[in-house]
């Protein structure tokens, strides 16, 4: 039995594991990066992604840190390198839209916590002036953030990926880690993985240092490693549908996206819950609701790495589904269409047809990021329940675990 011995070993081919590889690359020769997938646009959070560039409204510090921090930093970053390597990306705005007082007060706190993370531009505007820059909203005012923007996830991983195997890391696709065996060997110490191939076949690694960026089944990964890791992943499966905008006059949009004020959803059904602000903090800190940006509109690239005129609508959340559970009892066009219909009037229902759905790695118990050195083995450093916005700030994310070496 044949084992390939590196210095450090990458779980995950996503976009959070493609940088920390480029990141790692500049610092640890000999990386090898493991995807279990055959490729890396394969069914990950990255490659199901909506592609939106969050600017860093929705994360207090009190309560998610990394995600303020991180956010505000990737979201810099993310246009910089994007730009430099040809990926398409667009700073095209947002529009956060209320309808009444209540979500009016979820728009005032999303605008204390922009300002409060240091998310430049944001200002609170008048539907009038909100109209001049979509025309086709309604609504009462909105919440506008000019950071925003929408990047091709995919090119991104691609690119990422490209830079890390020009460093000299080896990526290694349709691997699947099935065990983990601590190996200690005089004052060394290290980790032995075991992969499956799509064919059946075993691969053998050895790694004095592991990074899990698995995803959806980094808290797996993580029991492997450590039968006492305490997270759990609730998988979240974000639907999605789309429209063409070309279609009629009142359903063109001028390439913003297009946000309702955030909400709760139901932790057990799923469904929005119309409650004030406090309840719903109230609801979230005891886990029977969690914070969404809610659904909304969002432009697309064409092949060209211009604005198409395809215009998505999601994510519709659906919880207590398998990871890889990406098609049963999906939601029909009424759902979306009965969504947006306050925040976009102009669109039908027939105007709507079903776009894809990914899974989200939502984190149980947790409204932030865990990224953390194991407690029983110090060269493991963990990273779970990197939900949004984890593509924004996924160059951030990849500084940050460089820094922990």
């Amino acid at each position: 039995m044949e084992t390939t011995r590196v210095p450090a070993i990458i779980i995950g081919g996503g976009v959070i594991g493609t940088d920390i590889a480029r990141e790692l690359s500049e610092v640890i020769d000999g990386l090898f990066l493991l995807e279990q997938n055959p490729n890396l646009h394969s069914d990950n959070q990255s490659s199901h992604s909506s592609g939106v560039v969050h600017a860093g409204i929705y994360y207090p510090k009190s309560v998610s840190p990394l995600k303020a921090r991180l956010c505000v930093q990737g979201n810099e970053l993310l246009y910089s390198y994007a730009a430099s390597r040809g990926v398409p990306i667009k700073k095209v705005g947002k529009l956060v839209v209320f309808t009444d007082s209540i979500e009016e007060e979820y728009a005032d706190d999303v605008l204390r916590i922009g300002r409060e993370n240091g998310v430049p531009g944001i200002e609170k505007i008048t539907i009038e002036q909100a109209r001049k820059m979509e025309p086709n909203i309604g609504g009462m005012g909105a919440i506008y953030v000019p950071t925003s923007g929408i990047v091709d996830a995919v090119a991104l991983t691609y690119a990422l990926a490209h830079d890390a195997e020009r460093n000299g890391v080896t990526i290694v696709p349709g691997n699947k880690v099935i065990g983990i065996v601590p190996k200690h060997s005089g004052s060394e110490s290290g980790f032995e993985i075991t992969c499956e191939t799509r064919d059946g076949q075993t691969n053998h690694f050895e790694a004095g240092i592991v990074v899990n960026a698995a995803g959806l089944y980094a808290d797996e990964i993580a029991r492997m490693f450590n039968p006492k890791s305490p997270y759990k992943i609730i998988p979240t499966r974000g639907e999605s549908a789309k429209f063409y905008d070309t279609r009629r006059a009142e359903i063109v949009i001028n390439g913003m996206n297009i946000y309702p004020a955030p909400y709760v959803y139901d932790a057990i059904s799923g469904e929005r819950m119309r409650v004030s602000l406090a309840d719903a903090r109230n609801l979230v800190a005891i886990g029977l609701a969690y914070s969404t940006v809610g659904v909304h509109l969002t432009p697309t690239f064409d092949e060209r790495g211009e604005i198409s005129n395809v215009v998505t609508i999601g994510p519709a959340k659906t919880v207590g589904v398998e990871k890889g559970d990406y098609a049963s009892n999906l939601r029909g066009p009424e759902y979306y269409h009965r969504s947006v219909r306050n925040i976009f009037p102009g669109l039908r229902e027939d105007d709507i047809e079903l776009h894809q759905a990914g899974i989200m790695a939502v984190l149980k118990g947790h409204s932030d990021w865990v990224i953390e050195r194991d407690p029983r083995f110090r060269n493991l450093i963990n990273l779970i329940g990197l939900d949004t916005p984890a593509l924004t700030a996924s160059l951030a994310i990849g500084k940050y675990v460089r820094s922990m070496w």
